[in-house]
This record gives structure tokens, sequence and C-alpha cells, in this order.
């Protein structure tokens, strides 16, 4: 055996067609990315049972975005996805949010502070964290009113299991646009994004 590959002998397999599939998920992220709050579906037959820790749709997002140069910070509970992480993407894990550029976490409510993510810098904004939240549930009904650009008028998002507290701390990161976070929700295979430049309405 390779003896670089010892130690992931077990890891869940990736991809099935790794150019193919990754270029159909980037259009699905792109899709979500440019209409904030619409519901995205990753199709099911991209990867096998994953017991990384991480959703279908997560990592589907992983194996389409991150690389070398990604720095990665996990939630202490998907801790294990790490090893997933590093075969698949090779990316650097890291300790402290700051130092992310993703970011992944499967409850809001034990999430650190959203002001001690990489917020970028005033010459390089989009060098900031992303952060990937895993949900229970994530539908186009109408608890939440998004508005921005991207979208008509407005449009309804549900994300269960996230406080209005939450929302309130991120609407304090607006006031420093182009400063901030984009946040990708994804529960299953269902994802949906909210970029730093849409307003959320409770």
């Amino acid at each position: 055996m390779n003896k670089s590959l010892i130690g992931f002998e077990n890891i869940s397999a990736g991809f099935s067609d790794s150019v193919a599939d990754a270029q159909t998920v980037f259009r699905c992220i792109l899709d979500a990315t440019s209409h904030p709050g619409r519901v995205v579906e990753i199709p099911t037959d991209f990867l096998p049972a994953n017991d990384a820790g991480l959703s279908y749709a997560a990592a589907a997002v992983a194996l389409t975005l991150l690389d070398f140069e990604t720095p990665v910070w996990l939630d202490p509970v998907i801790a294990s996805a790490g090893d997933f992480l590093r075969f698949h993407c090779g990316v650097p894990l890291v300790a402290r949010p700051n130092e992310s550029r993703f970011a992944f976490a499967t409850d809001a409510k034990r999430l650190p502070e959203l002001s001690e993510f990489d917020l970028g810098t005033p010459d390089f904004p989009e060098r900031s964290t992303t952060l990937v939240i895993e949900v229970p549930d994530l539908t186009e009904a109408p608890s939440l009113r998004l508005r921005g650009p991207g979208i008509q008028a407005s449009t309804p998002l549900h994300v269960e299991g996230i406080s209005s507290a939450f929302w309130k701390k991120r609407e304090v990161l607006a006031s420093l646009f182009p400063l901030g976070i984009d946040i990708v929700f994804t529960s299953g295979r269902r994802l949906a994004v909210i970029p730093r430049t849409t307003n959320v309405e409770i």
C-alpha cells in the first residue's frame, strides 16, 4: 500500500465522475448564489453513502469548491469530516475560525461569533470565510423575507434551527460591507445561499 494513503482506508468515496459531477454541482451552487434564498437540490446519483459527518449537499459543495489552497475550519461535532476533506480535496485544516476560507458546522447554536470568522480586507473582501451550516429543514416558506441583488422584490425562505439572534448578529456585519461572510445553508440534498449583500427580514 502507498504509505501516503495509510490511515485513509475507510474514507467515504467522492464523486463518481469528478469532473462532470463537479461541473453540475457548480451550476447548482451558481444558481443558488445568483438567486439568494432559492432552494436548489443536488442530483442524487453523484455520491455514495457518506459517513464523514457532512450532509449530501455539504459534501458536494466541498468536493466542488475546495482544494489545497482552501483552509477549512470544522465544527468539533464533525471533526471526523477532516479526513474526508483532506483525502479528496487536499485542504489544510485550521483550528481558528478567522484562519478559514470555508467553515462547516452542524449546529448554529454552537457556532463561534460570526465576527470571529475571516471577514476579508478592504483590498480583498472576497478572501473572507464562506460558512456552510447544516440545518434540519430548508424550504421556500415565508418565515424570512430576503431582499437585495439577485432578488426581484423579495423572496421567502425558511431555515429551521436558526434563531433570530443569529440573524441580528449577521445584520451587525452589514455595516462592514464589502467585508463580511457569505452563508450556504444545507439540508440533506438541498442548499440555499445568502450572500453578504442580501438583507434578511425576520
